[in-house]
């Protein structure tokens, strides 16, 4: 017995056993965290990849300013080098989130915002397919307004329209990066990315979110990055239900005073405590 005690310490002395040992311990580690991903672990992932990124990649972020603000000032393309949006975040709180400005602002002749693709800069096309125009989500992901892996983040007026089924998706944070980057396509419609965020909802694990992140990553790689995300990319909700003939523009309007409204409300009440830098609401028309 002793002898057999003494033969497996020994073995554990060896590189075999040591490496043995750390991949049993690595496994053990992953299984916890697997276990405990959705309630527990997911958030603290966020926060220490997020944290973990925010030192890493500031030198590339500082360089990137500094060259989108000699192109701006060349080019003239955007008011400011940074957009900030306001929108729905989980159990439909209203958040915040900054990232590199990469459209102009340009309307056709109705008055509408023409589409992502259409107000597009060349240097922006550069600064989304690089991923870059996303640092400062870090912050928010840091924060915990975001996640990593969750649906698409969705403006207050959009939100405003949803049916009842589909507010399901705000009962997680909304993220970086969406489960469409595997299940998405060109021809993916609004209520077909609905469909996919109330199952990703229920089935969130560790090893999705996994995958979902790397396939995002390869997409990139492949010059794919807003393909996956057909119509969802170019145009609002509100806007696809308008241009199917789903609601009127009367309508439209109703649902875009109802979100300026609540944000006016959000605000009043921020300001009460000082915390929340004011947004002028008609930007999120």
């Amino acid at each position: 017995m002793n002898s057999l005690l003494t033969s497996d310490a020994g073995f554990l002395n060896t590189p075999g056993g040591i490496a043995l040992f750390v991949v049993f311990d690595l496994a053990v580690l992953v299984l916890i965290f697997a276990l405990n991903y959705r309630w527990l672990c997911k958030r603290l992932l966020d926060w220490l990849f997020a944290t973990l990124f925010l030192i890493v990649f500031f030198p590339f972020f500082l360089l990137f300013l500094l060259a989108d603000a000699l192109y701006n000032r060349v080019t003239n393309a955007y008011k400011t080098l940074f957009e900030t949006g306001v929108y729905c975040g989980k159990n439909e709180r209203t958040i915040r989130v900054t990232v590199f400005a990469t459209e102009r602002i340009q309307h056709d002749a109705t008055g509408a915002l023409l589409s992502v693709r259409d107000r597009s800069t060349a240097w922006g096309r550069f600064l989304r397919g690089s991923g870059i125009k996303y640092y400062p989500c870090l912050l928010a992901i840091f924060l915990g307004k975001m996640s990593f892996v969750g649906p698409r983040l969705m403006s207050l007026t959009d939100a405003e329209a949803l049916r009842e089924d589909a507010r399901a998706r705000f009962a997680v944070r909304p993220g970086l990066v969406s489960s469409l980057e595997r299940y998405g396509g060109e021809k993916l419609t609004y209520p077909d990315m609905f469909e996919e965020d109330i199952e990703y909802c229920k089935h969130i694990n560790l090893f999705r979110d996994v995958a979902f992140f790397v396939t995002k990553i390869v997409n990139l790689l492949r010059g794919e990055g807003t393909r996956r995300y057909g119509i969802c990319a170019e145009t609002g909700y509100v806007d696809w239900l308008r241009q199917t003939g789903a609601i009127t523009a009367e309508e439209a309007e109703e649902f875009a005073a109802s979100a300026q409204s609540r944000l006016r409300r959000r605000q009043a009440a921020a300001r009460e405590r000082k915390d929340f830098a004011y947004t002028d609401p008609s930007k999120f028309r």
